[in-house]
C-alpha cells in the first residue's frame, strides 16, 4: 500500500492511501484546506471517482501496450507512477518522505523528452521516460505537444474517415461566422500519408488557469431535489461566483450548436469552467471544446433522418435527447442562424480531406434539416418529439390525399429489346406524377446484405433485415438484374446467380415496405420468375401491379447482343410459350414494339451468361 499527500501546487489537500497493485485509492482523509477537488468538498467515494476519471481510457488503443512496458496492473496503477499528474489541473501525489515541489515535477519541466511530448514519471527516481500523458481521457489517441507555445494538444482521428478530427474544425468554422462572445476552442487538421487526420488546439489551461468539469461543479454543490441538474449547475456555478447571465448565456448557446452539429457526447466533463489555480476562484465558463462526437461521425446510412429520427437519437449530456436540452434554453435568439456557414461550405471542408461524397451529402442533408429546425425553434415553434411526430402523422394524411399510388412495375424481354430504355421512361413518368427517385442501394446497401452471404445465402437474415425509413415514402427507383451483377462486380463479390436474384428480391421488399414505387428490369421470361415478384407485391400491400412486355424476335437482336442466336431463339420461345396474362396478378399488361434497335447501336446490351442459365434452367429440364 502506497501512501501519498494529495497535493494542489504545493499545498497539501489531504492523505491518499492507493493499492501498489490496482491503482485504486483505498483511503483519503481530507485535511479541510479548501483546495481539494470538487471544491474544496472531497471525500473517500468523490476521490475513487476523480481518480478514476482521471486515467486513460484501457480500451484506449496503446494502452495496454504502455502499461506491458511499464509493469502496470491497469491504467490507474500508471496514473500513480505519473504522480497523477495532468495538463488541466495543478493536482498531483506525493509520496510520503519525499521532498518535492509542484514545480520539480510539473509536465513543462520537461520538453526536451519525448520530442517535447509529455513524458511520464517514474515514482522512485522522477526520472521522464518516453512514454504518452497518463491523464487524458477520451477514446482517441492524443497527446500534449510540449514544445509549442502555448503547449498543443493533439488527437488522432483514424476511424470513420478521420471525420471526428474534421468535425472539430467544422464546429471551429461554425463558431467563427458566429462571432457570438462565446469562449471556445479554435481546432485545425492536418491528414497525414496514412489516412489519419491530426486535429491540434492550443491549450486553454496553464500553471495558472486549471480546468474543473461540470460534474465535479455538481458534485459540489448540494441542490435542491426537485430542481433539474441543468438548473443545479447554474445554480452552483452562480454560487462559486459566475454571473448569472454570464453562465446561462453560456449555456444557451452551447445546447443550440450542439443540436445544430448533433453533438451526442456533451457530457459532464466535456464542458466546466475556468479556474485560477492560485486564488482557487472561478474566472468564467472554459470554453467550448471536443465535439468531435458529432455531424453523426458513426453512421452508416446514406438516407438523411426525418425531424422525428433526428431527435429520436439519443445524447450524452443532462438529458437523453436533444429536444430536453432545447427545452431550458432561455434565449432562443443566441445563436443568429443567418451567419450559420451554408452547407456547400461545410460539404468543401469535409470533402478537402476525402471523405466519401456519399457520406458528406449525408452530413450536410442533416444539417440542412437541423438549421429548418431551429429556425422553427426561434419563431417559437416547440421542437419536440411529442409535436414532430404528431406533425408527420398530419403531413402523412396530406401526402396520402395527393401523393401518386404506389405501383409495382416490371419489363420484361429478350436482351436488346429496349427494357433499359423502357424502364427510364416509366421512372420518368413515375417522377413527372410527383414520386423522386432515389438509388436501389440507398434503400437496402450492398454491405448489409453480403454481411449475411459469407458461407452461404441466409435469404431470412437478408429479409429480416430491411430497415423502414419514412423519408422514402412517395419516392420511386429502378431495380435490375444486371445492375446488381455490376454492383457485385464493383465490390470483387462473386456474380452467382441465386445471389443476384435473392438480392433484387431483397431490395425491392425493402422498397415496397417503404412506400417506395419499384420498376423491375430482367427478362422475366418464366411465369414463375414473374409469379415470384408479383407475390411480393401482393404480400406488400402494392395493389397497382404492371407489366411491360418489349416485343422483338431473335434475329433482330441478335447483331447488337453477344448472346449466340440458338440461344436466343430458346429464349424467345420459352417468352411466347409463357405469356403474361391477368391470371398472374397483373392489373395491366402492356406489349410494345421494340424500338430499341437504333439505341443498341451505341449502347449493345450484354446479357450474362448466369442470366441466361436463370431463364431457361427449369423450362430446360422438360422441354430440352
Amino acid at each position: 500500500m502506497g501512501n501519498y499527500y494529495l497535493m494542489h501546487k504545493n499545498i497539501k489537500c489531504g492523505n491518499i492511501a492507493i493499492d501498489d497493485i490496482s491503482g485504486a485509492i483505498t483511503a483519503y482523509k481530507d485535511f479541510s484546506t479548501g483546495a481539494s477537488p470538487y471544491m474544496g468538498t472531497a471525500d473517500l467515494d468523490k476521490m475513487k471517482k476523480w481518480w478514476e476519471m482521471r486515467t486513460v481510457p484501457a480500451t484506449r488503443n496503446m494502452m495496454q501496450e504502455i502499461l506491458k512496458r511499464n509493469e502496470c496492473f491497469s491504467p490507474e496503477a500508471y496514473l500513480t507512477k505519473n504522480l497523477g499528474l495532468s495538463m488541466t489541473d495543478a493536482y498531483w501525489i506525493c509520496p510520503f518522505g519525499m521532498d518535492l515541489k509542484y514545480e520539480d515535477v510539473k509536465f513543462l519541466n520537461f520538453k526536451e523528452f519525448n520530442e517535447g511530448k509529455i513524458p511520464y514519471h517514474n515514482a522512485s527516481s522522477y526520472n521522464p521516460e518516453y512514454d504518452l500523458n497518463s491523464s487524458l481521457g477520451g477514446q482517441m489517441e492524443k497527446y500534449w505537444d510540449l514544445n509549442a507555445v502555448p503547449s498543443t494538444l493533439i488527437k488522432e482521428s483514424s476511424k470513420y474517415y478521420g471525420q471526428q478530427s474534421m468535425n472539430e474544425v467544422v464546429a471551429t468554422y461554425i463558431h467563427d461566422a458566429l462571432q457570438a462572445g462565446i469562449p471556445y476552442v479554435k481546432y485545425s487538421a492536418i491528414k497525414t500519408d496514412d489516412i489519419t487526420i491530426l486535429s491540434k488546439c492550443d491549450a486553454f489551461t496553464s500553471d495558472t488557469v486549471e480546468f474543473i468539469s461540470a460534474y465535479e461543479i455538481l458534485e459540489s454543490h448540494k441542490g435542491a431535489n426537485d430542481k433539474a441538474l441543468y438548473d443545479q449547475y447554474i445554480e452552483a456555478c452562480v454560487k462559486y461566483g459566475i454571473e448569472e447571465d454570464v453562465i446561462q448565456r453560456f449555456m444557451d448557446y452551447q445546447t443550440v450548436t450542439d443540436f445544430i452539429i448533433s453533438n451526442t457526447d456533451e457530457h459532464l466533463q466535456n464542458f466546466g469552467v475556468l479556474r485560477d489555480a492560485d486564488t482557487l476562484k472561478l474566472i468564467g465558463p472554459a470554453p467550448i471544446f471536443d465535439s468531435g462526437n458529432s455531424m453523426f461521425y458513426n453512421e452508416t446510412r446514406s438516407t438523411p433522418f426525418s425531424r422525428v429520427e433526428l431527435l429520436q437519437r439519443n445524447i450524452t449530456s443532462f438529458y437523453k435527447t436533444e429536444d430536453k436540452m432545447l427545452s431550458k434554453v432561455k434565449d432562443r435568439n443566441i445563436v443568429k442562424t443567418e451567419l450559420l456557414p451554408s452547407s456547400a461550405e461545410i460539404r468543401d471542408i469535409y470533402m478537402s480531406v476525402g471523405i466519401p461524397e456519399r457520406k458528406v451529402d449525408f452530413i450536410c442533408k442533416n444539417y440542412e434539416t437541423k438549421i429548418e429546425m431551429t429556425k422553427d425553434f426561434q419563431k417559437g415553434m416547440s421542437i419536440s418529439l411529442y409535436h414532430e411526430k404528431k406533425k408527420e402523422k398530419m403531413l402523412a394524411k396530406q401526402e396520402k390525399s395527393t401523393a401518386p399510388a404506389q405501383k409495382f412495375i416490371m419489363v420484361c424481354g429478350l436482351p436488346g429489346s429496349g427494357k433499359t430504355e423502357k424502364a427510364k421512361a416509366l421512372l420518368n413518368r413515375l417522377k413527372f406524377r410527383g414520386a423522386s427517385q432515389i438509388e436501389a442501394k440507398e434503400i437496402y446497401p450492398l454491405p448489409d446484405i453480403l454481411k449475411h452471404c459469407r458461407y452461404a445465402i441466409n435469404k431470412q437474415a437478408i429479409m429480416d433485415g430491411i430497415k423502414t425509413n419514412s423519408g422514402f415514402k412517395g419516392c420511386a427507383t429502378i431495380i435490375s438484374a444486371n445492375g446488381i451483377r455490376d454492383e457485385l462486380k464493383q465490390s470483387n463479390v462473386s456474380c452467382d446467380n441465386d445471389l443476384v436474384f435473392t438480392i433484387a428480391e431483397a431490395r425491392i421488399a425493402a422498397a415496397l415496405k417503404n412506400q417506395v414505387s419499384v420498376v423491375y428490369e430482367a427478362t422475366n421470361l418464366n411465369t414463375s420468375d414473374r409469379k415470384r415478384f408479383i407475390t411480393l407485391a401482393d404480400q406488400m400491400g402494392v395493389s397497382q401491379k404492371e407489366l411491360y412486355v418489349k416485343e422483338t424476335t431473335p434475329e433482330a437482336v441478335a447483331p447488337y447482343v453477344t448472346i449466340p442466336t440458338d440461344k436466343l431463339e430458346r429464349m424467345y420461345e420459352l417468352l411466347y410459350n409463357n405469356p403474361p396474362t391477368s391470371e398472374e396478378g397483373w392489373t395491366k399488361i402492356s406489349s410494345e414494339p421494340s424500338e430499341v434497335i437504333g439505341l443498341c447501336e451505341a449502347d449493345p446490351e450484354v446479357l450474362h451468361e448466369d442470366e441466361l442459365e436463370a431463364a431457361i434452367s427449369e423450362t430446360e429440364e422438360t422441354e430440352w
